[in-house]
């Protein structure tokens, strides 16, 4: 054999060694991507519906659930009549903070994007806290200011503070809607002399009507699934969110829990087929749109009583919401002396004197599951969007579900399902590293799906057909093309994980607490200057680091555009 022959042989044994570690390298991370999702998703929901039905010799029984009917139905219509109204509350003012941000120019619709994105990124109970300090029986406002001394604690609290804290994300969604819609129809409409109210009442509106129906949807299911607010400010109405909260810290026990959540699980997943279908209809209405939106040319001031409906709601909004983060910013710095306020920094000595290993670990915790998550949902999108893998419906749908799940039963789901041998987690960090990350997996995948679905799949082939494997071309082509979608991504998960609260109640260990209960704790006990504290610093990081990746990317894109 000459030397030429046996170079071409060993060559071609290096070319299918190299096949072959790839093919296995890419097949253990799809089985890796597709495990997770079924062992850390699919497997504590099931964990729930078979702890609902055990009796306590172990055998089938229905009795949690009649348990449930007849002596927490009050609590279920609470969560019913509370879920509906803020639902409609919210919606309302979703719609009205998004028309006047589409109908702004310049810093008028930066300036209500800025106030957007800062009533997301609060922590959890910040509304509640405001609540108490602006209407409560010695609130600034009520007490204070009018004179008067009303108990705060009700039902109508309770819709008020989560209208007010689900709108800033159902406004940035209606805006999506918004920039989505055709600019030459409006501008048809316009030539051919429809004044401005009607074609806000026949075009906008009725081309808005599914995103409405999901803004709707959705700040039901949030309500149900919302434990924090009522225990607070709820009183003696208590939902049955606040009822699961309640039995597991207070009783341990899980049978009467997971049948609790069973009421809560089972609407969330009809509710999530519902959003499925609607989403669908919204982006059929709005795919045909042939010219993009710089805004929404309309005057709210020309479109009669809607318009000005509209503005009042979204002034209405924006000065609560003001109000609100003003109010537990300066409670940080105010003491109150015989009913004098005076400057003071004791709070902040406080939060010293408590140690700042909590405020530490959640920075930890989020950086953790901001990078592994992030770059989870890139691979599970690519996965799912290009490879087609088998069963590809069914894994997406089942990644998807965590959306929609009450934040108490996706906790509890966790406690039943890795409690035990041969994966006993709790009591770890990882159980809620996994929670954190998994909870925030469908959103994180939706938005690497829509950068995938603007990138050519010509430039994988390519690569592929100059030699590159598998994860040759995930790591050198893919990846680096959703530099953008990554980087949005890592500020959802971050943000996410620092004011997380609902998921992880159940899962934190006494000896790693984070900030975020360190402040219910705070709220729950009446000490509200150091809730405020511990609420203003965790804004602040989180505006800090969304700040900085803000400033990466803007130097990312002026270094493509030279």
């Amino acid at each position: 054999m000459t030397a030429a022959s046996k170079s071409t042989n060993k060559r071609a044994c290096k070319n299918a060694l190299f096949r072959i570690k790839e093919r296995a390298g890419d097949t253990v991370v799809l089985c890796v991507l597709l495990g997770g999702v079924l062992l850390f998703i699919l497997w504590p929901m099931l964990c729930i519906a078979l702890r609902s039905f055990r009796a306590a010799d172990g055998g089938f029984t229905l009795e949690a659930y009649s348990n449930v009917l007849s002596k927490y139905g009050t609590s279920i219509r609470n969560s019913v009549v509370v879920g509906i109204c803020t639902a409609i509350c919210t919606t309302i003012l979703s719609l009205s903070a998004a028309l006047t941000c589409a109908t702004r120019r310049s810093w008028g619709r930066t300036l209500c994007m800025i106030l957007l994105t800062a009533a997301m990124v609060a922590p959890p109970f910040v509304s509640s806290l405001a609540y108490i300090q602006l209407y409560g029986r010695r609130g600034w406002i009520t007490y204070r200011l009018l004179g008067l001394s009303w108990n705060p604690y009700n039902l109508a609290g309770v819709v008020a503070m989560q209208s007010l804290s689900f709108t800033p994300l159902n406004a940035l969604f209606l805006l999506g809607v918004l920039d989505k819609l055709d600019a030459d129809s409006l501008r048809s409409a316009r030539d051919l002399g429809a004044k401005p109210s009607a074609i806000l009442r026949d075009i906008v509106l009725p081309l808005m009507r599914p995103g409405l129906l999901v803004s709707m949807l959705l700040s039901f299911v949030r309500s149900l699934a919302d434990y924090g607010t009522p225990v607070i400010i709820g009183g003696r109405s208590v939902t049955l969110a606040a009822e699961v909260y309640l039995q597991v810290i207070g009783y341990s026990n899980l049978e009467k829990s997971s049948a609790m959540n069973m009421f809560l699980l089972v609407p969330s997943i009809l509710f999530f087929f519902i959003y499925r279908a609607l989403m669908r209809r919204s982006d059929k209405l709005t795919a045909g749109s042939r010219s993009a939106q710089g805004g929404l040319s309309l005057p709210l001031t020309r479109c009669g009583s809607v318009g000005w409906l509209a503005l009042i709601g979204s002034g209405l909004f924006f000065v609560l919401t003001l109000l609100q983060y003003g109010c537990v910013l300066l409670s940080g710095f105010l003491k109150s002396k015989k009913g004098v306020y005076s400057f003071t920094l004791d709070h902040w000595n406080e939060l010293w004197s408590i140690g700042a290993s909590p405020v530490v670990r959640s920075v930890v915790y989020a950086l953790i599951v901001a990078v592994v998550g992030t770059l989870f949902a890139a691979l599970f999108a690519y996965y799912m969007d290009r490879r087609r893998v088998p069963g590809r419906a069914f894994f997406d749908c089942i990644a998807t579900m965590p959306y929609m799940l009450p934040g108490t039963c996706f906790g509890i789901g966790y406690i039943l399902a890795f409690n035990h041998a041969p994966l006993k987690l709790t009591g770890t960090s990882i159980i809620v590293l996994a929670n954190m990350l998994f909870k925030q997996l469908p959103t994180s995948a939706k938005i690497c799906s829509a950068t995938l679905a603007q990138l050519q799949p010509a430039q994988e082939r390519s690569a592929q057909d100059l030699g590159a494997g598998r994860l040759a071309v995930i790591r050198d082509v893919v990846l680096p093309n959703m530099r953008p979608a990554l980087l949005s991504c890592f500020v959802y998960n971050f943000t996410s994980s620092m004011t997380t609260a609902g998921a992880i109640i159940f899962l934190i260990d006494p000896s790693r607490q984070l900030a975020v209960f360190r402040l219910f704790d705070a709220v729950y006990r009446g000490d509200y200057a150091l809730a405020s504290v511990l609420a203003s610093v965790i804004t602040a990081i989180v505006l800090a680091v969304e700040g900085l990746v803000w400033l990466l990317s803007r130097k990312e894109g002026k270094r493509r555009v030279s």
